[in-house]
């Protein structure tokens, strides 16, 4: 009779312990927890995967070609990491190309540590490359498109039900006049919004901290909201009917209700709303340092985008009156 015996990773070498260690750094280093949850949850799956293809927990023993066969699982395969149900929605079809790049990057600052902290001699992602996917063409939400969903949250208003109707439009326009991240728009607090002077405290990436401002428009909307919102002590500023604070799934959820409520096709849910107030901004202003830290970014890249997203629609604008084809006179 044999016997099957599966050895334990050297003291150190463990995979799984290792993995703890590298999530515990990322929060003492005051990385903000939706970073840490998005490390924590990303290499949670790849030791799945390891343990699904029955791979040593020792570290030292994880080759180039293992990270390679992960990364290829992620691409390719539907129905990825065991999930069923409500939930498993996002990993039923094929993965993009930039979501296996998300992979890529942190399995890469993971071995990265281990092999500084001195617990691998070689690195495996050393020799693997993935390029960096090409940027889409940004899409901004369209006057109409906004104002119909304005409409959906005037109509619940104005059919008794005055704090949903409210709420979304507080929402919407928060999103629309102020560019922040929808981790930033769920962790806003009631103390953090200075509703008449119109100035909004933002907690951002890595916990930095910035002032926005919100007009008038969207100021009244605050305030008609906070007449209907239940005041049962709690901080957060958007809640639920039932008092409790709304989670980054619960406006997502809205957002796409009232899109397919008001007849708005197309791809993009809370996000674009800041591609649409970057956009918007820079044809009223064209100062982009405003615009960096307006939408708390570090440096000037993703900015460089908005001006080119710009600059596109200024000369497809201009292609109107300036077409060789039409200006031939042909009929």
């Amino acid at each position: 009779m044999v016997v099957s015996i599966k050895l334990e990773a050297p003291p150190g070498t463990s995979l799984k312990s290792l993995v703890k260690g590298f999530v515990l750094t990322k929060q003492t280093e005051g990385k903000s927890p939706r970073t840490v949850e998005y490390y924590r949850g990303s290499l949670k799956r790849f030791l799945w995967y390891a343990e699904k293809q029955g791979w040593s927990d020792n570290a030292r023993v994880i080759t180039e070609w293992n990270i390679r066969e992960f990364l290829g699982y992620v691409g390719s395969e539907t129905h990825r990491w065991g999930l069923e149900g409500n939930g498993s929605e996002t990993s039923q079809s094929k993965a993009s190309y930039s979501t296996v790049r998300h992979y890529f990057v942190v399995l890469s600052c993971f071995f990265n540590w281990v092999t500084q902290e001195s617990l691998l001699k070689e690195n495996p992602m050393a020799r693997i490359k993935v390029a960096k996917s090409k940027p889409k063409v940004i899409t901004p939400y369209t006057s109409e498109e906004i104002n119909r969903m304005l409409k959906v949250c005037d109509y619940d208003y104005e059919h008794n039900a005055k704090f949903l109707g409210s709420r979304n439009r507080a929402i919407i326009l928060v999103l629309l006049d102020t560019g922040v991240r929808l981790s930033e728009l769920v962790a806003l607090k009631v103390s953090d919004v200075q509703n008449e002077s119109g100035w909004i405290k933002i907690w951002g990436k890595g916990s930095k901290e910035r002032v926005v401002r919100i007009g008038k428009t969207a100021q009244k909307s605050i305030w008609r909201y906070l007449l209907f919102r239940p005041d049962k002590g709690e901080e957060r500023l958007w809640l639920t009917e039932e008092g409790r604070p709304i989670g980054v799934d619960g406006i997502q959820s809205l957002v796409k209700r009232l899109k397919q409520r008001s007849g708005v096709n197309g791809t993009g849910s809370v996000h674009r709303f800041r591609h649409t107030f970057a956009l918007n901004f820079l044809r009223a202003d064209r100062n982009v340092f405003n615009l960096q830290y307006l939408l708390g970014h570090s440096d000037l890249d993703m900015v460089r985008r908005y001006t080119s997203a710009l600059g596109m629609e200024d000369a497809l604008k201009a292609h109107v009156n300036a077409s060789p084809a039409d200006l031939l006179g042909l009929r």
